[in-house]
């Protein structure tokens, strides 16, 4: 055995080699350096492991990082405004406060710097209503555990905004989004103005756009102004079936305007414009509906699709256009009425003239005493004649412009028709006819018109006298019912045939065309009768008489008359032989020559040219009456009367007017005259005026 490492020739040759034990390195060396080698490679590995994984960490922070400043460029660079709060909340769960975390720029730039914000309570921060708003919030959206958002307005940069709240996954957080939607809100607005607008228009014009789709036979309309339907929708649109839209059509009209839209679906006509009725199921009514319509939409094989059109609402103006109708019938009418009143006025007009100017004529001439005589009542009778045919005119004419006034008073029904029994009486000239009023009560006073019941009954007996050659006209009043009085005039004449009975109350209508009159009397009567709330008829048989009746509203009033407070006039004491003076305020030569000449031979007359003139005669002379006529220059007789009456609230004053109608007479009476007359001035009227006033003012000793 070779021995390493020893040397043999330094050992005896019978030495006896004993090997020595081999030590740890020597039995495990190459365990070892195996070991090491591998454990060199796994920290090798582990070295370029971890140099891999510090290389992905710097990798995975630079991308932090990027991300991190790609955040922070978007937090503070992104438009939205951005807020974040942390929630306080009690040991229920309850919401009770919150503290901001975090404002982005926006915020800031919006709002308030973050250092007045950020880490301060909200209940330090917030209106107390407000706050109690928000926590509301964020309690329901931690309830629900939903996005909630609503709408903000700022007072302060006047800007409109949308708030998202989200909740953070922790629920420790809200994050709150602000979009300013101000452009959107403008152009919502805008076009909220425009619509509105546009409904006024269409509103107000009565329009209802529509729209037929051919296919599926609908109509898409306004139900807001479906006037066809009228059917009460919530929808602002809605579709029905044409046939449903259709049968809203009058029956009459439906053909024409099936016919029209076919027309226009075969392309015919390019549009149509189409005015029918239809019948509103409401009430029943009929509307008028003017539809326009042009086609919209073709298919592929350029057929109508859709139809586009309008429906106007022209009742009114189919109304305004019957009335036009109407008034220029009415106009035409008027016109031949007036050229028939023209015609009839010129004939009645100048028949009692040409009696007037004739016999006036013939009188200058006449030598013999009953020839003027004669002559003189002819002339009287027509004067009376023309005078009704005149105030005819006027009352036709007040009755025209609708101005024909009442003034009611307590009137005395029995004295009334005994006057008018004995001033009748007069205008008839034959023993052959006898005028009765036949009372039926002691006592009637009643609350109505005078002047009017009177006008009327004198036109019914002044027809009952033309009409009647011998018999009997009797007048009175009855009661149909307590609170209805019935006044009749029956006459034994020549009666009016059935068929004609129906028209006697129509204008300008005469039984016979060769009596005297205007054919106005009876339908002046009637319009009278109609103003005071009655009616008016006639009963009559041909041959053997006729009776007129009208009724009014019977109101019965206590019979005591209201005086000027009921004092007693002083009376004057004079001579029987002294002259009375009478001053005659009148501006007309004519006028004051006709007074002269019928009081000349019993008065001493003053003339005064104007009102101003005659107060100050009056101031000189003392008159003991006035003739005060209404319209003069300077000063009218009112003003002049005013002016008396301040000196002497006793003298008799009479004022003169050409106006007879009942508001003048009550004006008159106001004004502090004590009676009036009209023109065309009646010498025995006026006489018997005069005298009753002077009896009650003077005492001849």
């Amino acid at each position: 055995m070779e021995i390493t490492n020893v040397d043999k020739s330094l050992c005896p040759n019978d030495a006896i080699y004993y090997f020595k034990p081999e030590n740890f390195w020597t039995q495990h060396k190459s365990t070892i350096l195996i070991t090491i080698g591998v454990l060199l490679l796994l920290v090798i590995y582990f070295l370029i492991f971890q140099i891999s994984l510090l290389k992905k960490n710097k990798l995975l922070k630079d991308k932090e990082v990027h991300t991190l400043s790609q955040y922070r460029d978007l937090f503070n660079n992104m438009p939205i405004i951005y807020t974040q709060q942390e929630l306080i909340c009690d040991p229920a769960g309850q919401i009770i406060d919150f503290v901001t975390v975090n404002v982005n720029p926006e915020f800031e730039k919006i709002f308030v710097p973050r250092q007045k914000i950020v880490g301060k309570k909200g209940s330090e921060i917030t209106p107390t209503r407000d706050f109690s708003a928000q926590l509301y919030i964020y309690n329901t959206i931690l309830k629900n555990q939903n996005l909630c958002n609503t709408e903000y307005f700022n007072n302060s940069n006047k800007r409109y905004y949308d708030i998202f709240f989200r909740l953070t996954s922790d629920k420790k957080y809200i994050d709150i989004f602000c979009l300013d939607t101000t452009d959107i809100q403008t152009a919502r607005q805008n076009l909220a103005s425009i619509n509105h607008k546009l409904a006024m228009s269409l509103d107000v014009a009565n329009i209802t756009p529509w729209k037929w789709d051919l296919n599926k036979k609908t109509i898409l309309c306004d139900v807001n102004r479906a006037t066809e339907l009228s059917m009460e929708l919530e929808e602002d649109e809605l579709s029905v079936p044409d046939r449903k839209y259709f049968a809203k059509i009058h029956k009459e009209d439906l053909p024409s305007v099936l016919q029209a839209y076919q027309d226009l679906i075969e392309k015919k006509i390019p549009k149509i414009k189409k005015e029918y009725r239809v019948i509103n199921p409401k009430n029943g009514e009929i509307d008028w509906i003017e539809a326009r319509a042009t086609i919209d939409k073709l298919d592929s094989n350029n057929n109508p699709q859709t139809l586009i059109g309008s429906s106007l609402v022209i009742t009114e103006r189919k109304k305004m256009e019957q009335d036009l109708r109407e008034a220029k019938l009415k106009a035409e009418e008027s016109n031949r009425l007036k050229s028939a009143f023209l015609a009839n006025m010129s004939h009645e007009i100048r028949t009692p003239l040409n009696a007037i100017v004739g016999f006036s004529n013939i009188l200058t001439t006449a030598e013999n005493d009953d020839d003027k005589k004669e002559y003189i009542d002819i002339i009287e009778n027509n004067n009376t004649l023309l005078l009704q045919l005149i105030n005819d005119i006027l009352d036709l004419s007040k009755i025209e412009a609708g101005t024909l006034d009442f003034n009611y008073t307590s009137v005395n029904i029995n004295g009334l028709l005994s006057e008018m029994e004995h001033s009748m009486a007069l205008k008839i000239h034959t023993e052959d006819i006898k005028l009765l009023f036949t009372k039926k009560q002691d006592s009637c006073f009643m609350h109505t018109e005078k002047n009017r019941l009177q006008q009327i009954l004198t036109n019914l007996i002044n027809n009952a006298i033309k009409f009647t050659q011998k018999g009997t006209i009797s007048f009175g009043y009855e009661f149909p019912g307590s609170s209805i009085i019935r006044f009749f005039v029956s006459d034994t004449g020549c009666g009016i045939p059935q068929a004609q009975q129906q028209s006697i109350f129509g204008r300008f209508v005469k039984l016979n065309n060769f009596e005297q009159g205007s054919g106005l009397g009876l339908s002046i009567c009637e319009t009278i009768v109609n103003k005071m709330g009655g009616k008016i008829g006639v009963d009559s048989e041909e041959g053997k008489g006729s009776t007129f009746w009208f009724t009014l509203p019977f109101e019965a009033t206590s019979g005591i008359l209201k005086s000027k407070d009921h004092q007693e006039t002083p009376v004057t004491e004079i001579s029987k032989n002294e002259k009375l003076t009478i001053l005659i305020a009148e501006d007309n030569p004519s006028n004051y020559k006709l007074f002269e000449s019928i009081l000349k031979r019993e008065y001493i007359l003053l003339h005064a040219w104007n009102g101003e003139e005659a107060v100050e005669l009056y101031r000189e002379y003392k008159p003991h009456l006035i003739l005060m006529d209404i319209n003069m220059p300077v000063l009218d007789g009112y003003g002049a009367t005013k002016k008396i009456r301040e000196i002497s609230s006793t003298v008799p004053i009479i004022a003169v007017t050409a106006y007879a109608f009942t508001e003048d007479e009550d004006k008159i009476l106001r004004s502090g005259f004590d009676g009036y007359t009209s023109k065309p001035i009646n010498a025995n009227t006026l006489k018997n005026k005069i005298s009753d006033l002077l009896k009650n003012r003077i005492l001849f000793i």
